[in-house]
């Protein structure tokens, strides 16, 4: 018995279907992995492309013992300020660049405020540029350690205390550290306790 154009048709309209159905089967199993990848993935790719580190999260303060001031050299730093959208805060330096040599202690003094009517939990991270500059970038005191809670329609002075170790390569005369402010329950914040 032969069949019908119409049993063709429809044969293959089945089969196209059927293609396309496990196709898009595919493509939601690959959304969902790549969700539980992202973390991951994002980490592996920071660390390929950019192997000094350039964001930083969180950190811990470093030993000055023993550093030696290298006075043949200066380092102009300027400094950058940012708040995440959704954080009701200002946030500025007093000065917006200083001039250090390498080895020398420095201290720069930030101010935050807190325009809600309510305390609200906030997190600074950095970035460093140029990235190559990131390993010799040493805190003695940073707000960036720890999160800061800052009460309602309330202004905090911030410390950071620093220095650059004088192995820092001789080419590097400028350095610019770029501040953020994300809220503690940004998803930002939340992947910085897990790096």
């Amino acid at each position: 018995m032969a069949s019908s154009p119409h049993n063709a048709a429809t044969a293959e309209m089945a089969e196209r279907n059927a293609r396309l159905g496990k196709w898009f089967i595919g493509v939601i199993v690959g959304m969902f992995l790549l969700g539980f990848a992202s973390i991951p993935l994002y980490r592996w790719v920071c660390a390929q492309t950019d192997p000094g580190g350039s964001a930083y999260f969180n950190g811990e303060a470093d030993s000055y013992e023993g550093v030696v001031v290298d006075e043949s050299r200066q380092i102009r730093v300027r400094f950058a300020t940012n708040v995440e959208r959704q954080l009701p805060w200002s946030f500025d330096v007093a000065e917006k660049h200083v001039t250090v040599h390498p080895g020398e202690k420095r201290l720069v003094s930030f101010t935050a405020l807190n325009e809600a009517p309510f305390p609200i939990k906030g997190k600074a991270v950095y970035d460093i540029n140029p990235p190559e500059a990131a390993p010799y970038f040493k805190k003695i005191e940073c707000f960036c350690f720890v999160e800061q809670t800052i009460d309602g329609e309330s202004k905090y002075e911030m410390p950071l205390y620093f220095w650059f170790d004088p192995e820092l390569p001789e080419h590097v005369t400028e350095v610019t550290l770029a501040y953020t402010f994300f809220s503690a329950d940004s998803s930002m914040t939340r992947a910085s306790r897990e790096y």
